[in-house]
């Protein structure tokens, strides 16, 4: 069935009435129909001894007969009303969905329109409807002219605008377009059209043919027709806003109904909203009125009840239809709640993709974790540079979860186009691409980021540099089996004190801090575990002690001896202090890297810094480290010495072994570590370093101290992958930046150590975009690069809170709906529910008996 012609079988509201009253009218006709068979003593058709013949038992019979007849008639009359109520409530769901439709999209106007739904649609006005700002869709010409005139054709929002003779603009407030069926149409001539044949004009029925808007849009726009149905819009426009249309009662009812209703769904919504940003459950076990917990928001409702006339008012109206056994909308059901976090969910959603379209190019974010149920969930996070209000913000904005069914590249690849294409974004507009270090998504060949860069070549791979780092970490741990150990020894702590809860007791007592696992995935897990342990290294000593008391029971008193062994030996100390220095400079490096929004260049400085000061301090690091395990030997009394090993000499081998003091032994051993954590930054930081060296063009020491030949190298690597970015102007633009910050009366000398963020905002703040165009394309793609995985990471701890073992049963859309709410729910809170509400409210007023 094509578009606005929709043939309802079932009768309209008004004709639903009209029969419930026909009905009723007719049962009561009946109400005496029986009384002419009963003869009464005073009507003077019968004797006196025929009315005292007349037995009591006869007289009792026929009241009693009467009395039967007008209980069947009314209870005749509350199964018509109850079933015209329950017809009416079963096709409420399914009514308010096509009218929704038709508030929305022009093309689901039935012709003719009804007369409610065209005061509700005047009120609305046209500008909702016309989507002048596309996208339009594109059609190829069928006939001959295509290969002379060109064979596409496409609609575009010039055509919305009237040029006058002044050279004035114009808006064309009579033409809107559909985005569902793409076509064009005219708002007033569709909206009090007789029929879809009668009528001569196709921008009623849709106009597709863009080859011949002209001189077809301005023929139509002259047409008595067209002219004819403008001022009836205008006209009723004009009453519906003075009050004095011919059914201006009504309406005035139908506000009154439409305000109580907005009143009530603000309310709801809200509620909605605060629940999901909680992360907290919306249904109880049991919700029928003898349970004494029905749920988060039932019961919130009730609460808000007591102190809010409103929804006192709707609870009280829902008592007296559940009293009365008769059907009411309460907007309390468990799917009518699903509806409330579907629409906020969509609305916040349609926000960000929108901000996403109007920044244009943008970097993708995918990583996958399994959730409680087993299903392995993608997260989808989106990176973008904002310029709003003269201000620049680097965004990480996130877009839901979908399941995963496959771990082959191919597949999930496959996977993220058709998310993508679903949530309306343009894989040709991505312009980087961030993962994992996982081989099938970070592979050079059949990794999903290869795959990707088969259809867009413009999508750079840049790896999570949390994760790199971590892995730098996990290398370098297991460089030697002394290392291993320590690390060993540390978990083995852990899990002694806390498989019991009296060993966990005398933990606290004595140091007053808990111990912390090793984890290979959470990057300051090593650090944590290695912390409190070095810090109150004394006090732990203390617990073991005393847990390998005799009045202990066996199990307790061996693990404890041996791990008091453990910690009481030299090499333990060694790299107790040696990891401490470590991994705390290793840990800050780690949570500045997890900062939403970092820029390229930060990163690449981050880690130059965290390179050298393991390149520098590598002696410093380790003899500190013996130096202060010496120390505490001395204080433990602990063996630094021990017999000297020689390595067995091979068959041939001339050269006899030194041996190496334990000491030496030690030295050796961190020396191996933190050189393998210096190598595998440098070689896993390459990667990033050469995306940087593209962009050396537009690097803030680059356009200030730059000459024109370093400029004549650098800026051909940024123009020749990207081809949005012209060479000739990103040559000129450079010295009109250096004018613009001399003009504003900044040292150039302390723009050099500027972020390439601070660059692109002082170009916004001062408007200079339209002046350094070109520049400014640069920088937004510099900052579109992702980094790091970490806003990932966060929507994996938002799903653990809210799809958990109570609520492991959670449908797919409802966990995405719910996990957009609360993770952006800074946007969530300033959401306009007016357009919302004022559609709900209009469906439900249309409901109301005058």
């Amino acid at each position: 069935m094509p578009h606005g012609v929709h043939k309802s079988k079932r009768p309209s509201g008004c004709q639903q009435r009209k029969a419930k009253e026909a009905r009723t009218k007719s049962i009561k006709t009946l109400a005496g129909s029986m009384l002419q068979y009963v003869k009464r003593p005073d009507d003077g058709q019968g004797s006196s001894k025929d009315t005292a013949c007349e037995s009591p038992i006869d007289i009792a019979d026929s009241s009693d007969a009467i009395a039967s007849m007008h209980s069947a008639e009314e209870q005749e009359v509350e199964m018509a009303e109850s079933e015209v109520e329950e017809q009416g409530a079963e096709m409420a769901e399914s009514e308010a969905e096509e009218n929704l439709q038709i508030l929305c999209d022009v093309s689901f106007w039935e012709i003719p329109v009804p007369d409610h739904f065209r005061v509700e649609i005047i009120k609305k006005g046209s500008a909702s409807f016309q989507n002048k700002d596309g996208p339009f869709s594109v059609v190829k010409r069928p006939d001959a002219k295509a290969e002379i005139k060109g064979a596409v054709r496409q609609l575009t929002k010039e055509w919305f605008y009237k040029m006058m003779p002044n050279g004035e603009k114009i808006l064309r407030s009579w033409m809107v377009y559909s985005p569902v069926s793409e076509n064009l149409y005219c708002f007033c001539c569709r909206l009090f059209a007789i029929s879809a044949t009668d009528t001569i004009s196709k921008f009623v029925t849709g106009f597709q043919k863009w080859w011949k808007l002209n001189p077809k849009v301005n023929n139509h726009e002259t047409s008595e027709d067209h002219l004819r149905c403008l001022e009836n819009w205008k006209t009723l426009a004009a009453g519906l806003k003075m009050h004095k249309t011919i059914d201006a009662e009504n309406i005035a009812l139908m506000e009154i109904e439409k305000k109580k209703w907005r009143d009530i769904l603000h309310r709801l919504l809200d509620i909605t909203l605060f629940l999901a940003k909680q992360n907290l459950a919306f249904r109880g076990h049991k919700e029928d009125e003898s349970s004494f917990n029905k749920g988060n928001f039932l019961e919130m409702v009730e609460m808000l009840s007591k102190y809010d006339s409103v929804l006192k008012e709707h609870l009280i109206r829902l008592k007296r239809s559940t009293c009365k056994l008769k059907v009411s909308v309460s907007y309390l059901a468990p799917k009518t709640q699903n509806e409330f976090i579907s629409v906020l969910a969509n609305h916040v959603k349609e926000k960000l993709v929108m901000e996403i379209k109007s920044a244009k190019y943008f970097g993708i974010m995918f990583d996958s974790t399994p959730d409680i149920s087993h299903t392995d969930q993608m997260s989808e996070v989106i990176r973008y540079v904002k310029i709003s209000n003269r201000k620049v913000e680097v965004k990480e904005v996130f877009l839901g979860f979908f399941p995963l069914t496959s771990k082959k590249a191919a597949d999930l690849s496959s996977e993220i186009l058709k998310k993508m294409e679903s949530d309306g974004l343009d894989i040709m507009m991505c312009r980087a691409q961030g993962y994992d270090n996982a081989a099938t998504m970070a592979g050079k060949h059949g990794g999903v980021q290869s795959i990707l860069k088969e259809k867009n070549k413009k999508a750079i791979f840049n790896g999570c540099v949390d994760h790199s780092l971590n892995l730098c970490g996990q290398h370098s741990f297991a460089e030697n089996a002394s290392c291993v150990t320590f690390f060993g020894t540390l978990q083995t702590m852990f899990s002694f004190f806390s498989a019991s809860t009296h060993r966990w007791d005398v933990l606290i007592d004595h140091t007053g801090m808990s111990v912390k696992r090793l984890s290979t995935t959470r990057r300051s897990a090593h650090h944590a575990a290695v912390k409190p342990v070095k810090e109150k290294f004394d006090k732990f000593v203390e617990a073991i002690g005393d847990l390998c008391d005799p009045d202990e029971n066996l199990e307790t008193r061996g693990a404890a001896q041996v791990l008091l062994n453990a910690l009481s030996d030299f090499t333990f100390l060694c790299y107790l202090y040696f990891w401490s220095d470590v991994l705390q400079e290793v840990n800050d490096a780690q949570q500045y890297l997890q900062t939403k929004g970092l820029s390229l260049d930060k990163v690449v400085t981050k880690l130059e810094t965290l390179r050298l000061f393991l390149y520098e301090e590598r002696i410093r690091l380790v003899e500190h480290a013996i130096e202060q395990a010496l120390l505490k030997s001395e204080e433990y009394g602990i063996a630094v010495e021990r017999r000297a090993r020689f390595k067995k000499r091979m068959p041939g081998e001339q050269a006899r072994d030194a041996g190496l003091s334990l000491q030496e032994e030690n030295k050796r051993g961190m020396l191996e570590c933190i050189d393998r954590f210096h190598s595998e930054i440098q070689n896993r930081s390459r990667a990033i370093m050469e995306v940087a060296g593209m962009f050396e063009a537009v690097q803030a020491k680059s356009l200030i101290s730059a000459t024109e030949e370093e400029l004549k190298v650098s800026i051909p690597k940024l123009s020749n992958f990207y081809d949005e970015v012209s060479e000739s102007e990103l040559f000129l633009e450079i010295p009109r930046l250096r004018r613009h910050l001399k003009a504003a009366q900044i040292n150039l000398e302390e723009v050099k150590d500027w972020a390439t963020l601070e660059v692109l905002t002082f170009i916004a703040k001062w408007d200079f975009i339209e002046s350094l165009p070109t520049l400014s394309l640069s920088l937004k793609l510099f900052l579109t690069i992702c980094v790091s995985v970490a806003s990932c990471e966060r929507s994996f701890s938002k799903l653990k809170l809210i799809k958990n073992y109570l609520r492991s049963t959670m449908g797919q859309s409802r966990l995405s709906d719910l996990s957009i709410l609360s993770i952006e729910s800074e946007l969530a809170k300033d959401i306009d529910f007016h357009e919302v509400i004022n559609n709900f409210a209009a469906l439900k007023a249309r409901k109301a008996k005058f």
